[in-house]
Order: structure tokens, then C-alpha cells, then sequence
């Protein structure tokens, strides 16, 4: 078979590896060298992935070596994979004449700075900045333009990472310093800042794959993001533009006259455009697949194609690439992408999120760690830092924007569903005084087939009675379901609680209802609004209290 180089198989650009062999070629993986921590991390977490793992060279000392040492693979291609491996894909593409861009486009294709410089050589809207090397030529460039806010970031990046909004002077003096101590995504030191105009819109992906310098738009996306207090700027999430809206004509036009001005001929440009009352202006491009690590499956069932696959269609397949430029744009399904937000640092044992988005109908996969052993997360200020990616996808549009704002509220307001340092419940204590369950019963008119579930099961006339150990004896289908779990919670994870809920919740029949008692859920992480909110994941409609009654939660499913 024929060999395909990939050089920085990670992120997204996995995919190519089981891409190329489904192609009948052989995928090579080049690693260069001198990787960042979030680089070797990144390559540990795609080769995980990869369903069949391929041969690995890696990257000489010096240029003419690894040229070489590619030539000798005979390639077909040489392509970058992700940020990391564009200016080396670029450079050995170029020399061994196969199709690719050419490498004098290097510097903006990569360099922030120099693709703003290339869109104004165009004549077509920029952002007007300047690299500088020192707080004070930053508040020079500001004071030039008249400037009291502005962006500042490092040359190179990816993720938002060393990306600072400043809202005065100061904070510009101050996030300039900053970046200037800190090194980039790929582990390079910032010798250089750039300071850029601020500009306020609605900031949208537009990714497209070009073929000899046609280029066709292959997904358009939405961001959210926040803005912290520290003046950075988080990913909250990622949407897909399902029908084009007003202004989405005009910025297309852009991102392909912006492929142009770069110098693309060929391959993916993931381009983040800002969308303000002027129109749309370029905030950079990326030479290379969307990021996120997100599956080729998952894209597919957006899209009806991977951002891979399209740009191997580029180089291998013209004749499919201009059937499916002519195609219109029509996504098959709304996606999200939500990035967890971690609200502070914490060493997390337990990740319960696993357990509450496998409840959910849009949820389609997920990229958190599923590990008991302790892992360190910091504060969110960038993707690299975020707590991981939900992958939701549904036919219908409505229930996916839905379930995001409950995954946006319980990441708000109940964090511990989501990760947590290990024991949840701290201030549980083992107490002499049991519930009453006879009276649970007559206050809630329960009639019909009863499941109590509690510590330990005992014969009870009228009801089945579980305890955790006997929970799979029932066979479901309960007109009422009593949740008195207590001293049986001690020592357990949260996830191990949400598992043991759910599986006892499910238990009652469609129009029966679940009956908490308030000495229970006030065990619950978050109390009674804690056992209202797992009793929603579980697909079941809160009652509203019955004047004169007990402060159970009752809930219909």
C-alpha cells in the first residue's frame, strides 16, 4: 500500500488515521519534536482512540533529515493533522511537490498578525493590531488608535489559551506582561505579544476544504463563551448553524475571499470569524480540521461528512469534491459541543457526569475522564483547561438546545453531579430515628403495586421492600416507588448514589409516581432541589405540595 504522512495525529485529526486505511492507503503517523505537556497529553488521548494504531516515525534534528526520512516512505501526501503540524506538513508537502501550500504562505498561515496583514493586503476587512515586545509599546499602540480596550494574545496559540479581553489600559499592561511570561500551546516561549482593536459581535466557525484553490464551506458553527473576571475567555459551547440566518451569507463570502488571501490551495481552513453591525472580520485561521477530538461518527451524523474525509476528498478525490461543492448546505441533525466549566481547582476522584448524560436523549458520546484514581483540574480560562466535552446530537433541535440548558444549570448550580472530589456528602451522619414509611403511604394515598426501597429489605404486607442488594429482585412496573435509602448512602460515591437512584427510580411504571421523604433527600448532594433535579434527569414531572401535606418530593413519571 502507499503511504500517507500524517504529521500531529491528535485532536480531531485522528480521524485520518482509519480514514486513510479505509482509502486503501497506509497512514504513517510523524510526530515532530520538542512537544508541549498539552501536546504529549493530546497524543496519549488520540492514540487511545484510534481504532487500529499505525507506524510512528518521528521528526529528525534537523530539516533535511526528516525529509529523508518521509522520502523514503515514497509518500502520496504529507498532511497536518492539527496546529502543531503545520508549518513541518506545510514545508515537506512543498519540497516533495505534492499537492499541498505552498510553504512561503507559512507565516499566515499560522502567525496571527500575518493573516491580518494578508487580508488587508487584499483589501477586505482586518483587525487593525500590532506584535509588540514590551507593556509600554502595547499602551503606545493603544494610545495611537485611540484604544481603551483591546485584546491581547500570544502570537501562536490554540484553545484561547494566553487570550486576554481587557477592558482599560491596565489590564492591557497587565495581561501583556503576562503572556510575555508565560509559554504557548506548544510550549514555545512569547517573545512577542499581539495587541489587537476589540471587536463585539457573535464570533462563528466557518470551516472549508479547498481543492487546487476551490473552496467549498463544509460546516458552519456558533460559539457561547464567557468572558472571567480574570479577563480571559471560556468556552461554554459550540453550536451548529442548522438554516443560514441573516448576515451568514455575507460572512461565507468572507471566509472563502479570506481562504484566497491566505494562499490555500489546498486542505481545511477552521476559520473563527467575529460577526458584529459592520459584518464579518476575521479573528484567525487554522490550517487545518475542526479540534475538539471530535469522532468522525459524530460529524457525520451533523454534517453527513467529517472534516478528515473532506480533506483527503481534496487531495485524492477531485471529481467527489465538486459534487459535493455543488451540494447545498443542509445539516442533517442540531449538535452541541459543551465544554464543562470547572468553577475552581480541585483534585476530583469522582466524575458523575457519566452517570447524568447517559439519562439524556441528545447525548451522544462524551471526552471526560472516567477514572477513580485522583486527577488535578485547575480553574477554566481555555480549553485545555475546561473539564471535558459532551457531544449531544438529536433530529430534533428543540430537545438538544433543551438539554443544554439543563447541563448548563446543573454546571451552575449542582456541580457535584458533574465532578467532585470524592465523597459527596460530607455531613451525612448515621441517625437512630428512621422514617415512617406507613405514614409516607397514607399521607400520599398510595394504592396499588408499592416499591419501598431501603437500607434493608424486610417483608412488609401490601409492598415489595429492596434494600441496594435486592433492588434487581424487582422487576419494575410499580404504581409507586418510595425512596428511603439512608444509612446505606455512608461511603458512597456520588456516582455510586446516582447509579443506585436511577436504577430504583426506574422502577415505577409510566403515570405511577416516586416519593422522597424529606429525612432522605436531605442526604441528597443539594438537599430537596438536589432530589427535584435527579428526579427531571429521570424523566419525571414535579408535583406541586399539597397545602397541609408532608414536604415530600413527589414526582410522576
Amino acid at each position: 500500500m502507499r503511504n500517507i504522512i500524517v504529521v500531529e495525529a491528535v485532536s480531531t485529526g485522528y480521524n485520518f488515521v482509519e480514514d486513510i486505511y479505509r482509502r486503501g492507503f497506509n497512514p504513517v503517523v510523524l510526530e515532530p519534536k520538542d512537544p508541549s505537556d498539552d501536546i504529549v497529553a493530546k497524543r496519549k488521548t488520540a492514540y487511545e482512540l484510534m481504532y487500529r494504531l499505525p507506524e510512528i516515525i518521528k521528526e529528525a534534528d534537523t530539516f533535511e533529515e526528516t525529509l529523508e526520512l518521509v522520502r523514503s516512505f515514497d509518500p502520496v501526501l504529507v498532511i497536518a493533522a492539527s496546529e502543531n503540524g503545520v508549518p513541518l506538513a506545510t514545508r515537506l508537502a512543498d519540497e516533495l511537490g505534492l499537492p499541498g501550500n505552498p510553504y512561503k504562505n507559512i507565516d499566515k498561515m499560522i502567525n496571527k498578525d500575518a493573516m491580518q496583514k494578508a487580508l488587508e493586503d487584499a483589501g477586505i476587512r482586518s483587525i487593525k493590531g500590532r506584535r509588540v515586545k514590551s507593556p509600554e509599546e502595547a499602551l503606545e499602540f493603544c494610545r495611537e488608535n485611540g484604544f481603551t480596550t483591546a485584546v491581547v494574545k500570544p502570537l501562536r496559540g490554540a484553545g484561547s489559551q494566553g487570550l486576554f479581553l481587557c477592558d482599560d489600559l491596565d489590564e492591557v499592561k497587565n495581561a501583556v506582561s503576562e503572556v510575555l511570561s508565560m509559554k504557548n500551546f506548544f510550549g514555545n516561549e512569547n517573545r512577542e505579544v499581539l495587541v489587537q482593536e476589540r471587536i463585539v459581535g457573535t464570533e462563528h466557525i466557518v470551516n472549508t476544504a479547498s481543492c487546487d484553490g476551490m473552496h467549498r464551506v463544509t460546516s458552519v458553527l456558533r460559539y457561547k463563551k464567557i468572558a472571567t473576571p480574570e479577563g480571559g475567555y471560556i468556552y461554554d459551547y459550540m453550536e451548529n448553524i442548522m438554516r443560514l440566518e441573516p448576515g451568514h451569507g455575507a460572512l461565507i463570502e468572507y471566509a472563502l475571499k479570506v481562504a484566497d488571501a491566505i494562499g490555500i490551495r489546498y486542505g481545511m481552513i477552521h476559520g473563527e470569524y467575529m460577526l458584529d453591525k459592520n459584518g464579518p472580520v476575521l479573528i484567525e485561521v487554522n490550517c487545518r480540521p475542526i479540534g475538539g477530538t471530535q469522532p468522525a461518527e459524530y460529524m457525520d451524523m451533523i454534517f453527513g461528512q467529517h472534516e478528515t474525509d473532506s480533506m483527503l476528498d481534496s487531495m485524492l478525490d477531485p471529481e467527489k469534491f465538486k459534487r459535493d461543492a455543488a451540494m447545498p448546505y443542509r445539516p442533517l441533525r442540531k449538535a452541541v459541543l459543551k465544554f464543562i466549566m470547572v468553577p475552581n481547582e480541585m483534585d476530583v476522584e469522582d466524575h458523575p457526569v457519566w452517570i447524568v448524560a447517559k439519562r439524556l436523549r441528545s447525548v451522544s458520546s462524551l471526552s471526560v475522564e472516567n477514572v477513580s484514581s485522583p486527577k488535578h483540574y485547575f480553574k477554566t480560562r481555555d480549553v485545555e483547561s475546561s473539564g471535558g466535552m459532551i457531544f449531544m446530537v438529536h433530529d430534533d433541535e428543540d430537545l438538544v438546545l433543551s438539554e443544554l440548558n439543563f447541563m448548563r444549570t446543573i454546571e451552575k448550580h449542582f456541580f457535584q453531579f458533574l465532578l467532585n472530589e470524592g465523597m459527596s456528602r460530607p455531613w451525612f451522619r448515621k441517625e437512630g430515628t428512621m422514617t415512617d414509611f406507613s405514614d409516607v403511604l397514607r399521607r400520599n394515598g398510595c394504592c396499588g403495586s408499592v416499591l419501598l426501597a431501603t437500607d434493608t429489605p424486610e417483608r412488609r404486607e401490601g409492598m415489595q421492600v429492596v434494600s441496594p442488594d435486592t433492588l434487581a429482585d424487582a422487576n419494575g412496573g410499580f404504581d409507586y416507588v418510595i425512596v428511603g435509602y439512608q444509612n446505606c448512602l455512608i461511603g458512597r460515591s456520588e456516582s455510586d448514589l446516582l447509579e443506585l437512584f436511577f436504577d430504583t427510580v426506574d422502577q415505577v411504571r409510566e403515570g405511577g409516581k416516586v416519593i422522597i421523604p424529606p429525612e432522605i433527600y436531605r442526604y441528597f448532594s443539594y438537599g430537596r432541589k438536589g432530589a427535584e433535579l435527579l428526579l427531571s434527569i429521570a424523566r419525571c414531572t414535579i408535583e406541586a405540595p399539597v397545602q397541609g401535606a408532608a414536604a415530600d418530593v413527589v414526582a410522576t413519571r
